[in-house]
């Protein structure tokens, strides 16, 4: 894979969490809440990384000859990006007590490269049938809190 490929690769998803990250607010559609955050949470952030990613790994899917390793190492670096996302997110604004727009941003694009690096790398944390699971799991999570947000902070 050349190095063009992955930034033209990294720039789609970028932008697209990018739009994802207005849509909502520009449609104003109930349902669309299943993709697009409709709040300013950092549990509604995750969506940022986890369907622009699951986008391209569809396109992928579909456009690319070898496709080994494709589903696990995405799902792999987006769990790993979701991870990253909430505790880096957490520990800098427990540590200066603040939250500061540049820097969520910058953890956004942080997680979009883990995204990446697990891609590219071909690193699985999941053999075939658990990162179905996994998949599953995450998409669960997600949707469930979307429409049910616990009465936490991490939620509003």
């Amino acid at each position: 894979m050349r190095i063009r490929d992955i930034l033209i690769k990294y720039l789609f998803v970028a932008v697209l969490g990018f739009i994802f990250h207005f849509a909502y607010d520009f449609f104003n559609v109930d349902f669309l809440k299943i993709i697009f955050p409709q709040n300013e949470s950092i549990f509604e952030h995750l969506k940022l990384i986890i369907f622009p990613s699951l986008i391209l790994m569809l396109l992928e899917l579909l456009l690319m000859n070898n496709r080994s390793y494709i589903f696990r190492s995405f799902i792999s670096g987006i769990v790993v990006a979701c991870v990253f996302m909430i505790t880096a997110y957490y520990t800098y604004s427990g540590i200066i007590g603040q939250n500061i727009d540049y820097v969520n941003i910058a953890i956004f694009f942080i997680s979009i490269m883990i995204v990446f690096y697990y891609r590219y790398k071909k690193i699985t944390l999941f053999d075939s049938s658990n990162s179905v699971i996994a998949f599953i799991v995450l998409l669960l999570f997600i949707e469930i809190f979307t429409f049910y947000p616990g009465n936490i902070d991490f939620f509003k």
